[in-house]
């Protein structure tokens, strides 16, 4: 795993997931969810944050994240439910014919309402040589899969579509915080601002195109296999895309409203820590404004705590040198 800024050191240092209870002293929160991690065949954003909440609701690190925790699950579990919903609706408005297009979401509730969709559904399968089970089977696992992103509708929004509408939020705050700030703050703040513009776009162009899939569900009905690999693809780049901005986001909505201080600390602390595109990921022309945030987050994380030699503590230190000894 990478550890940016470790002990107050400059840059990110890299170590195995299964090193942390030598190099740490995890707290009870910490243990349990290292002891989830490790029991993982594979480490990516959503599995992670998918036991982080685990952990979360049981109370172990706090009641304020368990209330959170227990909070957002609710949320994304009731978005997820009306979003299926949604999307079987907006399949027979597109796929069903005239016979269909007076029907209320809510009316896929009911049996009555239930008969009558398949029925619609049918003329559809046997126009494209498909089972009508099978239509029905890709539209639970499309909606299933597309869960995270969900659609555009009030109250289908997924985690990752309500995350990509935070940050354009977080930015535009941020950017009113710094009109009266001095130009140092204002330079900074400018960067995070910049920089949650630049993640809002790459991530708003993607959920553009899973919008796309939902906009021709035929074509995904109808090529199911080719559309899956395609919408899982940018499902998971948006997980890694986004990844780290709901922390930095819950942090300055933390922020005391009064303590112009406190709120300048704050903003040194997410300045430093920004989740910064990998170089593979961006345009030629966008690769020295990331690498101008990359070399500012070096020199503020020294600021931050006042430590421009970049040295680590020396409680660190140590336990570093036993685990360097160790591996090789």
């Amino acid at each position: 795993m990478t550890l940016p800024g470790l002990s107050g050191g400059l840059g990110t240092y890299e170590l195995p997931l299964d090193t942390l209870r030598d190099v740490f002293d995890l707290s009870v929160h910490d243990r349990m969810l290292f002891d989830r991690l490790l029991e993982l065949e594979v480490l990516r954003p959503n599995t992670v944050l998918e036991q982080a909440r685990a952990v979360a609701i049981t109370g172990v690190g706090g009641i304020e994240i368990a209330r959170t925790g227990i909070q957002r699950s609710k949320d994304e579990k009731a978005a997820g439910e009306l979003g299926q919903l949604a999307i079987l609706h907006q399949a027979l408005r597109q796929l069903g014919g005239a016979a269909v297009q007076d029907m209320k979401r809510e009316e896929l509730l009911t049996m009555e309402g239930q008969i009558r969709a398949r029925k619609a559904l049918n003329r559809f399968a046997s126009e494209h040589k498909v089972a009508n089970d099978t239509i029905i089977d890709s539209l639970g696992e499309w909606s299933k899969m597309s869960a995270p992103v969900g659609l555009k509708l009030d109250g289908c929004q997924g985690a990752l579509r309500v995350l990509a509408d935070g940050l354009r939020k977080f930015a535009g705050d941020v950017e009113e915080w710094s009109n009266s700030e001095q130009p140092d703050f204002r330079f900074m703040a400018g960067r995070i601002v910049s920089a949650t513009r630049a993640t809002y776009d790459h991530a708003m162009k993607r959920i553009a195109e899973v919008d796309g899939w939902n906009d021709g569900l035929g074509k995904v009905l109808t090529d199911w296999e080719l559309a899956k690999q395609d919408i899982a693809k940018k499902i998971d780049y948006l997980w890694w895309l986004l990844d780290g901005w709901q922390e930095l986001i819950d942090l300055w909505h933390k922020r005391p409203i009064t303590d112009r201080a406190k709120q300048r600390e704050i903003v040194e602390e997410i300045a430093s820590f920004a989740p910064v595109l990998p170089v593979e990921e961006i345009l030629t022309t966008e690769q020295q404004f990331w690498v101008d945030i990359r070399v500012n987050q070096m020199l503020w994380a020294g600021e931050l705590r006042k430590l421009g030699s970049g040295e680590i503590d020396a409680d660190m230190v140590d336990r570093l040198e036993r685990f360097r000894r160790q591996s090789a």
